[in-house]
């Protein structure tokens, strides 16, 4: 079978696209010997770096409408002679180019990048949901009509959670939705959590508003504790503000900022970590959350997406209030450090809890089905 994937973060970028992608891809060429091309964004200095795959990048600092005319006429040229489009990103420049093409297209929806900008850029105040039932103004509601188009010329469209499930049906989107697990390949080895004197957080995250990454900071800095130290893992817009913030705390050296690492790097700091906090103000089913999970790593985050389900309402993890607080943020870690045994003991009921629902063999074997009946139609 041949495949053309789409998508707007690819290695060394981080996000759930930018991990799944290379995760399914390797498991379909190797396995299966799927014949399959990538198409993806990257920053000027990350185009000319090679990786095992057949990618080509479109450079993101272009001026827009050049950028989308050189996307749309890649994503011609790669799909001609393939047998379907997956598209984990580029939606709607895959849905013009398709326009030509005729090929069949399964699309995987992880959030709203209408609102994710829109959000990020304080263009709007309002949440995932109520961003959805809200005008927001011309522009915005022009993004929302070309999202709901793009969306619609799908054949298939997954989503990894109800909720997400839900947003797509609430567009007026009529074709088969799939539900399918983001899976995590499970480690071979364990955290060993609250061995030493140092409380190790970690923050795996593009550094973008939502995220609320900068309430953390500031909650660790009220806690005023040497022995806590912060490790956030990724880049983004908020970088220098993050850092502006981090800068005024005591113990300022405590508070790591790591950039983009690999996977292999990623892996050496859970297995170094004692807690896991994810405060975003919006998510689907973030796939660094399973990660954490699946080294046995107690988890705080907020209740969004399908986050709630998966921590069983704090029987596998810890839930963060709405709207998120640096107050709260404080009290719950405050709260860990003085019932470790009890996180211990959620955080590997967490760890069992992946290994049976997000084992990334069970959700590529979907994906081969999926793609096959397609075809095959």
């Amino acid at each position: 079978m041949k495949i053309l994937v789409t998508v707007g973060i690819f290695p060394p970028d981080i996000g759930g696209p930018a991990t799944f992608v290379p995760e399914i891809v390797n498991h379909l060429q190797n396995e299966h010997n799927y014949e399959i091309d990538i198409l993806t964004l990257s920053d000027n200095q990350n185009m000319k770096i090679k990786n095992e795959f057949s990618v080509s990048k479109i450079n993101r600092n272009l001026p827009l409408p050049y950028r989308w005319f050189s996307t749309i006429l890649k994503i011609y040229k790669l799909a001609k002679d393939k047998d379907l489009i997956f598209v984990n990103g580029l939606g709607t420049e895959t849905t013009i180019a398709n326009i030509f093409l005729k090929k069949k297209i399964i699309r995987k929806i992880v959030g709203d990048p209408v609102w994710e900008r829109a959000y990020n850029k304080s263009k709007t105040p309002y949440s995932f949901d109520d961003f959805q039932e809200n005008n927001n103004g011309i522009f915005i509601l022009l993004q929302k009509k070309i999202r709901n188009f793009s969306i619609k010329r799908s054949d298939i469209v997954v989503t990894p959670s109800q909720h997400l499930k839900n947003f797509v049906i609430d567009l007026g989107y009529k074709n088969k939705i799939e539900s399918i697990n983001n899976g995590v390949r499970m480690p071979k080895k364990s955290t060993k959590i609250f061995q030493n004197n140092q409380l190790n957080i970690t923050i795996l995250s593009r550094l973008v508003p939502h995220k609320n990454i900068d309430k953390v900071i500031k909650a660790i800095s009220n806690l005023n504790n040497p022995g806590i130290k912060l490790n956030i893992v990724g880049e983004g817009p908020e970088i220098d503000r993050l850092k502006s913030i981090s800068s005024k705390y005591d113990y300022k050296d405590n508070i790591v900022f790591h950039g983009k690492l690999n996977r292999e790097d990623i892996n050496r700091i859970f297995l170094n970590t004692d807690l896991f906090i994810q405060a975003s103000n919006y998510e689907g089913l973030p796939h660094s959350l399973l990660e954490a999970m699946s080294f046995g790593i107690p988890v705080l985050c907020t209740p969004v997406g399908d986050c709630k389900e998966i921590l069983e309402n704090e029987d596998r993890g810890y839930l963060l209030d709405l709207p998120v607080s640096q107050d709260n943020i404080k009290s719950k870690i405050a709260k860990i450090i003085n019932e470790k045994d009890i996180a211990v003991t959620k955080g590997q009921k967490g760890k069992d809890f992946v290994f049976e629902k997000y084992n990334l063999k069970n959700t590529f074997h979907l994906y081969k089905k999926l793609f096959t009946n397609l075809v095959e139609v």
